[in-house]
């Protein structure tokens, strides 16, 4: 069960510096091209989710193993990867493993590639309901080997008591190992950039549901 970092408790943290540990920081995708508030909350939070973790470190004891979503490589070839996947996060990252942390491959390529396949399928609004079911299914099932890929490689690597962290969308279906404590990062500025993303999708929501509210009204079933 995860246990927010807000909500440990500090008379009793000594219980938690035994065992297997996982930080985990939510990712949020927001472009460069956002609105200027958005980049700014985009700004603030990889701010503040430098102090927290900074925090849970002086607490629970100094990262050794860094997993980020959609990363398959390590050493150097996973920083220029890195660079791409998480342009603002990717400077934080990068001292931390200049600070001896390790960057894992964390992903497995040929089962991310088809994931993504399949969800390119699917957002390109197929006509065939056949084809449609097929892309669903193919990305159902290869998402779901993606995450139990993850949770293996997790299990494989964090072997000792030095925590790891894992950045990954705030979605995800990743199982973790039972006997993994996870800390969910949270730091004040995560509620502000969620309400940001979904008053953006709100509009978009709401021209989708009126579209088609007119079509079923042109063209009743």
């Amino acid at each position: 069960m995860s246990t927010p970092i807000t909500k440990i408790p500090k008379p009793d943290i000594d219980q938690f510096k035994e065992g297997r540990k996982l930080f985990l920081v939510p990712l949020f995708q927001i472009p460069y091209d956002a609105p200027e508030p958005g980049q700014q909350l985009a700004e603030r939070y990889w701010s503040e989710l430098r102090d927290s973790i900074h925090n849970l470190e002086n607490s629970l004891g100094k990262l050794c193993a860094i997993y980020h979503e959609a990363l398959f490589s390590d050493g150097d070839e996973g920083l220029k990867m890195l660079e791409k996947l998480n342009p603002r996060g990717y400077p934080f990252i990068k001292a931390m493993c200049q600070s001896n942390v390790h960057l894992e491959p964390t992903e497995n390529r040929a089962l991310l590639e088809e994931s993504s396949d399949w969800g390119r399928c699917i957002a390109m609004g197929l006509v065939s309901e056949k084809v449609m079911t097929a892309a669903v299914e193919g990305y159902q099932n290869t998402t779901s080997q993606r995450y139990e890929h993850i949770s293996n490689q997790i299990d494989q690597t964090l072997t000792g008591k030095d925590p790891g962290i894992l950045f990954i969308s705030e979605n995800h279906r990743v199982q973790f190992p039972s006997d993994i404590q996870i800390f969910y990062v949270a730091p004040p500025a995560l509620d502000d950039l969620k309400r940001w993303i979904n008053n953006q999708l709100r509009p978009t929501t709401e021209t989708s549901e009126n579209t088609q509210e007119t079509n079923e009204k042109d063209n009743p079933v």
